[in-house]
């Protein structure tokens, strides 16, 4: 029996190493700029998974302008929100100007379902202690740090990626630059039908983060990543829409809207697309040069 144990807890340890091999590796590298800063960025970039592969810093930079892209795939504004003050506030300097990838499906936690209880891998040890004060997210914060609980939906694909090439990498660390990532995918832009709601509870907790800019007179600006113009099929994406220019007018906050009134030749364009949602590393560059000339002015 003693035996059995020993080969079981060995096989766990392995598993658990094997597993907690970075799938996504931007993610770690983010939150070791927020705890440990060298970048030091005066204007950050917050959203979803949208924002993180479609705005790359590189191309928006300047001289004494750093910018760092802490978007972070699935974050709805709930978890933006709890990570900003829970975390950003605490170990990170404040920022001139925050660039917010919004976008019309931000409002339902269908589609971004990231938990902030989730990722308490990053945490150091202070801020894990702290937030396992919380009885509600204790157990998931406690269980979120062994690997082998915390990525078993993806076993499959980690087997899988196994036997990919090198430049099969879905998001290759090579194109890494200041928590941008590249996501190379090649799925197919088939139209999908996608009617997002707007929960009251995404919703407030988007109005308190903008809150939150303001008395800290951080300056924000609103940008809509373009996707596919021909891969969606949607009867809210207006309705959805026109609440984000309602609010960007209500705070006066720029928005620069790449999905309906400054669409260009990329939101048609399939070669800049790893999907009908995100932008690929070609796309990605063509966008972030045009966002950096619809900038100029706005990040003064």
């Amino acid at each position: 029996m003693a035996l059995f144990t020993l080969i079981l807890l060995l096989i766990l340890t392995l598993m658990d190493q094997w597993m907690d091999r970075e799938y996504y590796p931007h993610y770690s590298l983010q939150y070791d700029e927020v705890f440990r800063p060298k970048v030091n960025a005066n204007v950050i970039i917050l959203g979803a998974s949208h924002a993180t592969h479609g705005i790359n810093p590189k191309y928006l930079e300047s001289d004494g302008l750093k910018i760092y892209n802490f978007s972070l795939n699935g974050a709805s504004p709930s978890f933006n929100l709890k990570w900003y003050k829970e975390v950003f506030q605490h170990y990170y300097k404040k920022p001139s100007h925050v660039i917010y990838g919004v976008h019309w499906v931000m409002f339902d936690s269908q589609f971004l379902k990231r938990r902030f209880e989730q990722d308490s891998k990053y945490f150091p040890f202070d801020v894990f202690v702290k937030e396992m004060r919380d009885l509600k997210t204790s157990k998931a914060l406690l269980l979120n740090r062994f690997a082998f609980i915390r990525e078993r939906k993806q076993l499959m694909s980690r087997v899988v990626q196994l036997f990919k090439r090198q430049d099969e990498e879905v998001f290759p660390k090579s194109g890494y630059y200041q928590g941008f990532i590249p996501f190379e995918s090649k799925r197919d832009l088939d139209k999908e039908v996608a009617n997002p709601r707007i929960e009251e509870s995404q919703l407030r907790a988007f109005k308190e983060l903008l809150d939150e800019f303001e008395r800290e007179k951080v300056k924000v600006i609103f940008v809509e990543v373009p996707t596919y113009l021909y891969g969606f099929d949607s009867s809210t994406l207006s309705e959805n829409t026109q609440l984000l220019k309602k609010i960007a007018e209500e705070r006066k906050i720029p928005f620069l809207d790449y999905e309906t009134e400054k669409r260009t030749a990329i939101n048609t364009n399939p070669a800049f697309f790893s999907d009908a949602a995100h932008l690929n590393g070609k796309g990605s560059e063509a966008f972030s040069k045009l966002l950096k000339k619809d900038l100029d002015g706005l990040l003064d």
